[in-house]
């Protein structure tokens, strides 16, 4: 899960976490002691010898009295006057203190004056809770209800505590922005980054992730990336296994097969992690519902005490014994609570429903004991997760490791195996069979697009020296194709890479793409999805899917009959990085009348999420820093995985009866509509596409390799048509047009640089972050 690189300002760092928790600790120790019983006992005489034996009228000094009370909590029921009283008070303490770090947690990273967000986040938490107290009584005494007189008291309380809580909020920030305890503005960002991701071993800023230099590593990232990100799996395994009746977009350098096979097995990995939490989450619903909401509690304690702040920015700091400690300690204060809470709850005079909801029977043991025991057990079952997937990751999916290690299985479904059939024949085959407006699905998005028509004119030789034919020698688009393929792969078998021989070009240069050594070119055919319903070159009466691959006599007649919603292409490919990028030029030639038409479309699929990168920062054997790691890790997984469990454990047990209910709809929509859309709309490539590159020279080597094919095709057209006897000065033109300016005026406005170009033109120069989709902006241009 890659991420842009953050910078923030030293104007507002202190939102950050670390700094929220030095000013907000004393704080919350303060408001623990003002509501203690040994300070509320004082005020509570106070109150009653001033406000009740007097009878005095409301008035400021009754007010500020009566909010001292708001975080008032106690432990007997001697101190509110009753067990029911006590328990309403003092859940509504601890709400409020989790209010007062919830709201100033987020209102921080918010623009504005610090004292009016301060005051704001004091405000929000106390009329929160004073409003769940209106509420909680009813909740459990029945016969007690609140008049408008008390609610108003109540929320004029709260509104004056709130202030005085805001104001000492920007007091304790004021202090916390002194120069003295100011910190690096990076090393503040990276904890920031560190904390989002879930701890330590959360880390995926994309500096701090390998890059791809062996053939196939992008193959391999994207089988680790089934394991490592569970959404990608389901979106695979979904959006393109699932989907029979689709075409499968092509993926250049990346085995398909092996990618949706590793997604399958980590998706049945799951499962059987997500029965076991299932079950522990229905022990809890069925013992004391209410309960769930404390395993929510004791986990998320968890997670906060494994949090570490690290002041390592260049790498991966793996943390120590001291977090689990610290954790550890944090749960058994909870646990306590929880076992105080039982005792309240068996305290209460409910019984039947209620008394089931709260898990107050048998003295609240059992409710107390399946919440603690889920939350010790949910934990465990993900470490157990973790760990085996760290071990499937270091052992099977290494550089070293990858190549040898047999298929993994898959259920044994006949569906499954003519689905698995159709895709391996879309990763070899040569028809893209697209749904919606752009064809180049599989391909990112357009980086840069060329057109040129040249007039098709006889050459003039006016001293007869020249040894072109006296006529101009016809030819068709089929030789034209088969002369540039020959060309460039002849400029691929000698190694030139802008004029550099391959043998004199280092090994580790050559893997990021020095030369066209790995160059690919395939002859493509695209078709609008909803266009090739009665198309029998594309319909098949043994598979719902289209067909992927054309025999070369049918791509030649496509070829020479550019027409309509099925048009050739040479695909030109280069994979760079291991495949991580992988630069393609699209040609689409095409004759009409006495006129040559060239288009070019450049594309560049940028890397893949840095996160799936992980493999390669892993040994063997498991030192005991990373598992400390994984042990830190496994607690900020645990929370979600839990409460997601009963769900997700549903959804896969019923993916075949949905997937059977899916088809039987798409094979009926399939005969009675006569524009059924085939096409394929995901892509598993550009489905993992990191949002950044991972290495500034990735973006210089597409953009080279762009340029180099296109330059080598130019020299090809131009020897063809020099060859054939036609002039080729307009076509040279046309031709440095694009490679040194990057585009040809045809109408319009266009800009290079701060330059515009037609009517009424304007220019305007931004320099955004380079993305990973589309980043290059390649020699090719982008005509307008």
């Amino acid at each position: 899960m890659g991420e842009p690189q953050m910078f923030m300002s030293p104007r507002r760092a202190s939102g950050t976490p670390s700094v929220l928790r030095h000013r907000l600790a004393p704080l919350i120790l303060l408001l623990i002691v003002v509501g203690s019983p040994w300070v509320q006992r004082p005020v509570s005489d106070y109150y009653f010898r001033h406000f009740y034996t007097m009878q005095i009228e409301d008035g400021p000094q009754r007010w500020f009295v009566q909010a001292l009370f708001m975080p008032g909590w106690g432990y007997s029921p001697d101190d509110f006057g009753g067990v029911s009283h006590l328990l309403v008070n003092d859940v509504a303490t601890v709400l409020l203190l989790a209010g007062i770090v919830f709201f100033t947690s987020r209102l921080s990273a918010r623009r504005g004056p610090e004292l009016i967000r301060c005051l704001l986040a004091g405000v929000l938490a106390s009329e929160f809770v004073v409003l769940l107290q209106c509420v909680m009584p009813g909740a459990f005494v029945p016969d007690l209800t609140f008049s408008g007189e008390l609610l108003k008291n109540l929320l004029r309380s709260g509104l004056i505590f709130g202030l005085a809580v805001g104001v000492l909020l920007a007091l304790l920030t004021t202090r916390s922005r002194r120069p003295h305890a100011a910190k690096s503005v990076d090393a503040t960002t990276a904890s920031l980054r560190r904390r989002k991701k879930g701890g330590l071993g959360m880390t995926t800023a994309p500096g701090h992730m390998p890059v791809g230099s062996a053939p196939g590593d992008v193959t391999r990232y994207l089988c680790a990336a089934a394991y490592v990100d569970e959404g990608f799996a389901d979106r695979v395994v979904e959006g393109v296994l699932a989907d029979e009746a689709s075409a499968v977009a092509p993926s250049p350098g990346v085995d398909l097969l092996a990618v949706v096979r590793h997604c399958l097995s980590a998706q049945e990995i799951r499962y059987r992690r997500d029965l076991r939490l299932a079950a522990a989450f229905g022990t809890v619903a069925l013992l004391a519902p209410l309960w769930l909401v404390f395993v929510l509690v004791i986990l998320s304690a968890a997670q906060r005490g494994g949090v570490q702040q690290s002041f390592a920015t260049r790498g991966q700091r793996q943390p120590g014994s001291r977090v689990l400690v610290n954790t550890g300690i944090a749960v058994g204060v909870v646990v306590i609570f929880a076992f105080y809470l039982g005792v309240v709850f068996s305290s209460l005079p409910v019984g039947g429903f209620a008394s089931w909801l709260l898990g107050s029977y048998l003295a609240g043991v059992p409710a107390v004991l399946a919440s603690v025991g889920a939350a010790g057990f949910a934990y465990a079952t993900v470490v157990r997760h973790d760990l085996d997937v760290d071990r499937l990751l270091r052992t099977t999916m290494t550089r070293e490791t990858f190549a040898r290690q047999p298929r993994p299985t898959v259920p044994r479904r006949k569906w499954i195996a003519e689905r698995l059939l159709a895709i391996k024949e879309a990763r070899d085959g040569n028809v893209t069979v697209y749904s919606g407006y752009s064809p180049f699905i599989g391909y990112s998005a357009t980086s840069s697009k060329a057109a040129i028509a040249v007039p098709l004119l006889p050459a003039e030789d006016p001293a007869g020296m020249s040894r072109r034919p006296a006529e101009p020698r016809p030819f068709t688009v089929t030789e034209l194709v088969d002369h540039v393929r020959r060309q460039l792969h002849a400029v691929a078998a000698r190694g030139v890479a802008d004029g550099t021989p391959t043998d004199s070009v280092p090994a580790s240069a050559s893997a990021s793409g020095e030369s066209l050594g790995s160059l690919v070119i395939e002859d493509r055919v695209f078709a609008n999805g909803t266009t090739i319903g009665d198309d029998d070159r594309f319909i098949r009466s043994t598979t719902l899917a289209p067909a992927a691959r054309l025999s070369p006599e049918a791509v030649e007649r496509i070829m020479l009959r550019p027409t309509g919603t099925v048009r050739h292409y040479l695909a030109i490919h280069v994979p760079l990085w291991g495949g991580d990028v992988v630069p393609s030029v699209l040609l689409h030639f095409s004759t009409l009348g006495q006129t040559l038409h060239l288009h070019i479309d450049n594309h560049v699929l940028g890397p893949v999420n840095a996160a799936y990168h992980v493999v390669d920062r892993l040994r063997d054997p498991l030192t005991p820093e990373r598992q400390r790691g994984l042990l830190v890790t496994a607690l900020f997984h645990a929370g979600p995985a839990f409460f997601a469990a009963p769900f997700r454990a549903l959804r896969h047990a019923r993916f075949e009866v949905r997937h059977n209910r899916r088809m039987s709809d798409e094979i009926k929509a399939m005969e009675q509509d006569p524009v059924y859309d085939y096409g394929a709309r995901l892509s598993i490539r550009e489905t993992a596409l990191s949002t950044n590159y991972h290495n500034y020279f990735q973006v210089v080597d597409a953009e080279r390799i762009t340029s180099l094919v296109q330059r080598h095709t130019f020299a090809a057209i131009r020897e063809f048509l020099d060859a054939h006897g036609y002039d080729t000065n307009d076509f040279r033109a046309q031709q440095q047009t694009i490679l040194n300016q990057g585009l040809i005026q045809q109408g319009g406005t266009s800009i290079i640089g701060n330059q515009a170009i037609g009517t009424g033109a304007t220019a305007t120069q931004n320099i955004p972050q380079q993305p990973g989709a589309a980043a290059v902006s390649t020699a090719g241009g982008s005509d307008k």
